[in-house]
């Protein structure tokens, strides 16, 4: 995965937490996971991202026009199947610990929409 990819990957998991307004103990933890299965490899802290991801996820959830923009522009990093994959099933492993509520299944449906077709 490369970085931007990584980026937009951590910016969906942070957005997603808005899906259902809540976050549990364990998709916190698998969130920290991903991190340091996917690696960091950029000139900026990993804590400055997650701080204007933070803020950009706050941002998109302000509607569901602005979050599906959001959900789009994020998804179109992932050009080819592998990584598409391999994104969806980090943000659902993730967003699903807690079980599925109505709205998580419409993100990632939403997620899953919005990669490009190849």
């Amino acid at each position: 995965m490369t970085q931007k990819q990584r980026e937009a990957l951590f910016d969906l998991l942070t957005v997603s937490i808005y899906a259902d307004a809540h976050i549990a103990l364990e998709e916190e933890r698998l969130m920290d996971l991903a991190f340091v299965a996917e690696g960091w490899e950029s000139e900026h802290p990993k804590a400055l991202f997650l701080d204007q991801s933070n803020a950009r996820a706050r941002a998109a959830a302000e509607s569901d026009a602005v979050m599906d923009a959001y959900i789009a522009e994020k998804a179109a990093v992932f050009t080819d199947p592998s990584s598409q994959i391999e994104a969806y099933g980090v943000v659902s492993n993730v967003i699903s610990r807690d079980g599925l509520a109505t709205d998580e299944i419409v993100f990632l449906s939403k997620l899953k929409a919005a990669f490009p077709k190849g």
